[in-house]
């Protein structure tokens, strides 16, 4: 009795895990995959710094959290100045095993998000790119191929970085730039379920522990829930989050959004200055 309701449940999870690709999967087929910006296209060409925001397994860019994050930054910026947009992928994301997702954007989405930045016109000074669980290999891989291409700063935001057994951590954010010019990364993560490959600090990032503040169950979705709340003051609406326990700083310190050059050059500055390959700093609930 005991075996046949062990394979029952089985089979239930993996009805369960079809009925959530599947959907995603046919979904795909639809979107637009790539580089879109969230302002009016005359802008690009004035723009000067550049902020994109992609997704991870499953996941897509548009109408969801990625192209709604780069409108809250558009919101928050000189838009004369910054160029925002969003990476869509959803076409290799959208599969049954997540190690072919991240596998996907190591391989074949980070060159085509890196290509499609080259392609739009301006020197940049700054790229900042954003990148939740498997979406960090993509802005990682980008961030390889920029910085041999043209000389600018970059800043990489790594969310619950989805990192499979037997991969190397390591290779995440692991960026040769020319010596006149800065790259600094962080890395915000969960003790979640997926712990074992996503609650991990990176050697090449600043890194900062969420756990703590995790409202209610340990989610791997929480640190770009959390992240977006720092751009706008608010947790996502329809996210059961309390904003009344948003927390962002620790020893005098405030994460997030507020770490970017996007909230000012003194900023930037300062966060050039913290240490990368940490122990995770801890953030604390309010008493």
């Amino acid at each position: 009795m005991k075996k046949k309701t062990k394979i029952t449940s089985v089979v239930l999870i993996i009805l369960l895990a079809g009925l959530t690709v599947y959907p995603a999967f046919c979904r795909s087929k639809k979107k637009h995959f790539g580089l879109n910006f969230v302002h009016k296209a005359e802008k690009q060409s004035q723009a000067d710094h550049l902020v994109v925001i992609t997704h991870g397994w499953i996941h897509k860019g548009k109408g969801r959290w990625p192209e709604k994050m780069a409108k809250a930054i558009n919101e928050n910026v000189d838009s004369e100045q910054w160029m925002v947009g969003y990476f869509d992928w959803g076409k290799g994301s959208a599969t049954i095993n997540p190690v072919d997702a991240v596998t996907y954007a190591r391989d074949i989405a980070g060159a085509a998000l890196a290509g499609q930045i080259l392609k739009v016109e301006g020197d940049y000074k700054h790229i900042h790119l954003i990148g939740h669980s498997s979406g960090a290999w993509v802005i990682s891989e980008a961030a390889k191929i920029l910085s041999d291409q043209i000389k600018t700063d970059i800043h990489l935001t790594f969310l619950d970085a989805y990192v499979p057994k037997d991969w190397r951590q390591e290779q995440l954010g692991d960026i040769n730039c020319p010596a006149d010019v800065n790259y600094w990364a962080e890395h915000y993560w969960t003790a979640d379920i997926t712990q074992k490959v996503t609650g991990i600090d990176l050697t090449h990032a600043h890194n900062v522990s969420l756990t703590r503040i995790d409202q209610y169950l340990k989610d791997h979705n929480f640190p770009w829930k959390w992240y977006y709340a720092t751009v706008t003051g608010e947790f996502p609406k329809y996210s059961f989050l309390d904003n009344k326990k948003l927390v962002t700083d620790a020893n005098g310190i405030k994460y997030g959004f507020a770490r970017s050059l996007e909230k000012g050059s003194g900023k930037w500055q300062e966060s050039l200055k913290l240490k990368v390959g940490n122990k995770a700093v801890e953030l604390e609930k309010k008493p």
